[in-house]
């Protein structure tokens, strides 16, 4: 029995039982073609969440090949043009003082 349930304020989600996820998959994947989500349940706890991949009319034929066989996902949403991207956390690099002293560490301990 297919039901919606809340998940946090003002957004509900459809969720399906693996056996009736199974039955009527065709409807549900409909759904989710309309920019829905279906939380996938095994005895009432959530496993899985069913999404759609979105458009992908704007991609090149390697980049839609990639993604059809589930190597890429396109973002959620795009990414604003003049926003940077963020900085990796932590150090930006290991000096190779460090490294040695590393590697002498770990033949040392053979």
């Amino acid at each position: 029995m297919t039901k919606l349930v809340t998940l946090s304020y003002n957004a509900s989600m459809r969720t399906a039982k693996i056996s009736e996820l199974k039955a009527n998959l065709s409807a549900h994947i409909k759904y989710v073609k309309r920019g829905k989500d279906v939380l996938i349940l095994d005895r009432n706890t959530p496993v899985a969440r069913l999404t759609s991949v979105g458009s992908i009319d704007g991609y090149d034929e390697r980049t839609r090949r990639l993604i059809a066989k589930g190597i890429l996902s396109p973002p959620i949403e795009p990414r604003k043009q003049d926003e940077e991207w963020p900085e990796p956390p932590g150090p930006t690099c290991i000096t190779r003082e460090m490294m040695d002293q590393v590697w002498r560490e770990e033949r040392d301990d053979r």
